[in-house]
């Protein structure tokens, strides 16, 4: 009787000693949960603080090249250049937005091309068409190219000035195109583009996916064979940094329609050109509601890594260019 006892006793106390574990590990079980989540919350915090901290120095470092201007002497009204722009109807609101905003840069272009196809061009808005009249713009009607009419077209007809070209969606600082044309001073072999794409490459160093690329990479400035320019923010295209087939519409139809930075990508390494970035911090301004019908949002997220295989197909990785 006394075992029995003793077993029985021996069994609830191991019994409420479980239970009591189990709650315990429970209740560390929270803590520790909670800890982990306080540790992320804080790292996440870390991480943004850097972030904002570096962008605060980047936006101070995007403001030396105007001091080496002036510590060189430099000659801005030596500076000469063309604006080149296309546009569609969907966005032609956006563009007659855009346009006179260009009377703000400090530096002003030797000429404003708009590029638009031949078809569109009956519903131009009036204040584009007014400006055009003036000699502010000079309107170029051509084939469907897609957004390689933002270049490709003024390639064929400009061949001694630096191309800037930029997109007709953006509100442009009034100092953009004078960045670049300092950093074309320094760097005149150069493309020099506002932002780029920093390409990645597997431990074979063959290309990974558009996908995987590092975007709006700001970590290095090059000039360098692994940048990409994103050209629309304001990307500076110098006299003969592109390959003369370019502005082979056949081979940009078939190889790279609609991805029109990897086109200028792969046809700057065929020269053997590099990529300067813009050094230091642009926040891009869009032009209200003009990002609904945006290449991103119709269909690039697909073509960038398609119409790459074609361009690695026809011309090869390039890197040694």
């Amino acid at each position: 009787m006394l075992v029995q006892l003793v077993v029985i006793l021996t069994a609830l106390f191991l019994s409420a000693s479980a239970a009591y574990l189990v709650r315990q590990s429970r209740v560390q079980g929270r803590k520790l949960g909670q800890l982990s989540r306080d540790l992320r919350a804080a790292q996440k915090e870390n991480a943004l603080l850097e972030k904002n901290l570096r962008r605060e120095i980047l936006k101070v470092q995007a403001q030396e090249p105007v001091i080496e201007l002036l510590a060189r002497g430099l000659d801005i009204s030596k500076f000469r250049y063309v604006l080149s722009v296309t546009s569609h109807p969907a966005r032609f609101d956006a563009l007659a937005h855009m346009l006179p905003t260009l009377r703000n840069q400090i530096l002003q272009p030797e000429k404003i091309y708009l590029n638009i196809f031949s078809g569109d061009s009956v519903v131009l808005p009036k204040s584009i068409r007014e400006l055009a009249s003036t000699g502010f713009i000079t309107i170029v009607e051509g084939e469907d190219l897609g957004p390689g009419k933002k270049l490709i077209p003024t390639l064929s007809y400009e061949k001694s000035l630096p191309i800037i070209a930029i997109d007709d969606d953006l509100i442009l600082t009034p100092d953009l195109t004078l960045q670049l044309m300092i950093q074309h001073s320094l760097y005149p072999d150069a493309i020099i583009a506002s932002r780029t794409h920093h390409i990645t490459r597997n431990e074979d160093s063959s290309l990974q996916p558009f996908t995987q690329w590092q975007k709006s990479y700001d970590l290095s400035d090059g000039p360098s064979p692994d940048l990409l320019a994103t050209s629309g923010a304001g990307t500076l295209f110098p006299a003969g940094s592109l390959h003369s087939d370019a502005t082979d519409v056949t081979k940009y139809r078939e190889l790279a329609f609609h991805t029109d930075d990897l086109w200028w990508y792969f046809q700057a390494r065929r020269q053997g050109t590099l990529v300067r970035r813009l050094p230091g911090y642009r926040e891009l301004e869009f032009i209200p509601e003009s990002q609904e019908v945006g290449l991103w949002n119709t269909g690039n997220k697909s073509r960038n890594d398609e119409n790459l295989a074609l361009l690695i197909k026809e011309y090869g990785d390039l890197r040694g260019a």
